[in-house]
């Protein structure tokens, strides 16, 4: 039995989940790409598919990558629940002969998990039969993103991208693929819409312990309204979003209809001269808030959320930099 621990507390069931899909269950296997990749997506409520001035686009919808004219890197670097969870994230955008690609890669690392063992693996833990320490390990899962957006007429756009996912734990690893396409529709400068198929073909993941996991299929949809607030010369962005999945997640989505379960996200962004300000919900865990400064091609963004469940709250910082 392996069981995880920090300062002799049961880590939270979210974490405990990551080393459940290292035997086989498949319901988190894409959690670690799939939440708060980068500071300004987390701010505002995490489904963010029609608005990006970095490479960030690179993961969240290679459909926008033409409507980015600067070549960029973003690197970004979160901790979750109070630090046991460290996630990081790099992406590069450029252009490639008539089409806008872009690599990415996201890393997250959960150190010092505690092996545990009954003193006679027969019989249940008692006072007589205790749980022992037996050494510690760490919970290591990556995955690389090959991405490029074309424009399809003057309103659309459209995405494609391969993903190559690995994990490691303890002595065993897992390797798998996986496909995502997605779509850009300008309705007008000041209201477009994005939508996302992500995993379509699901995606694979292979153990070496003979066991097998499987990341569902899902789509995201977004929309986002600008608009401009003349007097205090600032402009706006509105933001909603909504995750449909097929992995069983009823106790988190707002709702589930049939083997569906639904997440809704909304997020509000102010923005005057480089300096921007930002808040968001999202119906999967709570709301976050975050702040950003754009000066010289350098891009600073920050993102907060709060405790949410007892699980420790989540800090993310994003760098970019974008050149002609």
């Amino acid at each position: 039995m392996k069981d995880l621990y920090k300062n002799k507390k049961i880590i939270p069931a979210v974490i405990v989940s990551l080393i459940f899909s290292a035997f086989g269950s498949g319901k988190y296997a894409g959690e670690f790409i799939s939440s708060g990749i980068d500071a300004r997506s987390l701010s505002l409520g995490n489904i963010i598919l029609t608005s990006f001035d970095t490479p960030a686009a690179v993961y969240f919808n290679p459909a926008f990558l033409p409507e980015i004219e600067m070549n960029g890197v973003t690197v970004s670097h979160g901790e979750r629940f109070e630090g046991i969870v460290q996630q990081e994230f790099i992406a590069y955008k450029t252009k490639y002969m008539n089409a806008d690609v872009g690599a990415a890669l996201i890393w997250l690392n959960v150190d010092g998990i505690t092996l545990t063992k009954l003193e006679n693996e027969e019989e249940d833990v008692s006072p007589e039969n205790p749980i022992l320490r037996d050494g510690t390990v760490s919970d290591n899962e990556f995955a690389f993103f090959l991405t490029l957006g074309k424009r399809y007429n003057e309103k659309m756009n459209w995405g494609a991208g391969v993903k190559f996912l690995y994990k490691t734990f303890e002595e065993e690893s897992a390797a798998g693929l996986g496909f995502d396409l997605s779509g850009l529709y300008k309705h007008n400068p000041n209201l477009s819409m994005g939508l996302k198929l992500q995993d379509i073909t699901t995606s694979a993941l292979f153990w070496t312990t003979g066991t097998n996991e499987f990341v569902s299929p899902s789509a995201l949809f977004n929309a986002e309204y600008n608009g401009r607030l003349d007097y205090f010369l600032t402009d706006y962005k509105i933001i909603g979003g909504t995750k449909i999945r097929t992995e069983n997640y009823k106790e988190y989505a707002l709702t589930s209809i049939g083997f569906m379960d639904i997440v809704l996200s909304a997020g509000i962004e102010l923005k005057y001269k480089m300096i921007s300000l930002r808040g968001g919900y999202n119906s999967d865990d709570t709301w976050s808030a975050g702040s950003g400064i754009s000066l010289m091609g350098f891009i600073l963004d920050y993102a907060f959320r709060p405790d949410f469940e007892d699980l420790g709250n989540t800090h993310k910082a994003s760098l970019s930099y974008m050149w002609k």
